[in-house]
């Protein structure tokens, strides 16, 4: 209701025209004019819980510090929406009702995944230098809270939970679950050595084409995970395994082998070699119980 009443002309005296909504399976964006307000839904899916107004303000603060580090010529501040539900106001004085984090707009059809967005060995190189960067700058942890072997693993388990509750199964969920237990046995020493050794990083979280858009002819990466330490505190070769994983599944293996390269180049890390296999299982699976949410979520806006 909040989000419909926002969408009605009379609360864009100026500024607001081309007004969009596009709705994910936790958030809601309006974009109006040259800005976007990104607002949270109030819901609890276990991995996030967005249902008081205090943890909505929390992560919407959280996502500014967090995308700032990527993307600080689209992340511009956290604003209020006070007035009522029927009659919000946008960045106003009064209490607020709820929490929005104002962007700078760009074109929606920049986006990597966007079949009609041309994907380039150039740019994909580019890229893969700015997350190797990234990473050697992100702030680095040993805290067990984080990014352990057992930590990383539930994280995994929860996805084949998830899937379950919403009907998803079979033989070959059960298949890949049984793979994913063995080969984290099997990977579970070199996992502790890179918790040690420094490789587990305040990370991007959620690195696909999705989160990636061209401005200004740079590929810009946005929207990282924001709402659960656990998801973004991760090993950097978990986070590079997205964007490979994606690459494959859109028929690119030529350009994940060109990232790859390039990032290992710049990283030094062919130690992660050898968990990039089963991070990009988990990353598949990853999209697969988003696929499902949004399934049960008949608002949101199609995937590209």
């Amino acid at each position: 209701a909040l989000v419909e009443s926002l969408m009605d002309p009379a609360r864009w005296p100026s500024g607001g025209n081309d007004r969009r909504r596009i709705d994910t399976h936790i958030s809601t964006v309006v974009l109006a004019g040259d800005k976007a307000y990104k607002i949270k839904k109030p819901l609890d899916l276990g991995f996030l819980d967005f249902l008081s107004l205090e943890a909505r303000h929390h992560c919407c603060q959280e996502e500014l510090r967090l995308n700032s580090r990527l993307a600080p010529q689209v992340y511009l501040e956290v604003v209020p929406i006070s007035g009522t539900i029927g009659h919000p106001v946008l960045e106003g004085t009064g209490e607020p009702i709820d929490w929005a984090v104002k962007m700078q707009r760009f074109d929606p059809d920049a986006l990597l995944a966007n079949p009609g967005q041309p994907l380039t060995p150039q740019m994909i190189s580019d890229l893969a230098l700015r997350i190797a960067r990234f990473h050697a700058e992100a702030r680095s942890t040993d805290d067990p809270a984080y990014g352990t072997p057992a930590r990383a693993y539930a994280t995994m388990q929860q996805n084949f939970v998830q899937l379950r509750h919403y009907g998803k199964g079979g033989a070959s969920l059960d298949a890949l679950e049984q793979w994913t237990s063995a080969t984290f046995q099997r990977q579970r020493a070199l996992m502790e050595e890179r918790h040690a050794g420094g490789h587990v990083r305040e990370c991007h979280g959620d690195l696909h084409l999705g989160n990636i858009a061209v401005i200004d002819d740079e590929p810009v990466v946005f929207d990282a995970i924001e709402f659960n330490p656990v998801l973004y505190w991760i090993d950097t070769i978990s986070d590079v395994a997205f964007l490979t994983m994606d690459l494959h599944h859109r028929g690119r293996s030529d350009l994940a082998g060109i990232f790859l390269d390039r990032y290992l180049q710049d990283s030094g890390d062919h130690e992660g070699l050898a968990l990039l296999r089963f991070y990009e299982v988990y990353r598949a699976m990853v999209r697969a119980k988003v696929a499902a949410i949004r399934q049960a979520q008949p608002e949101v806006t199609p995937l590209q």
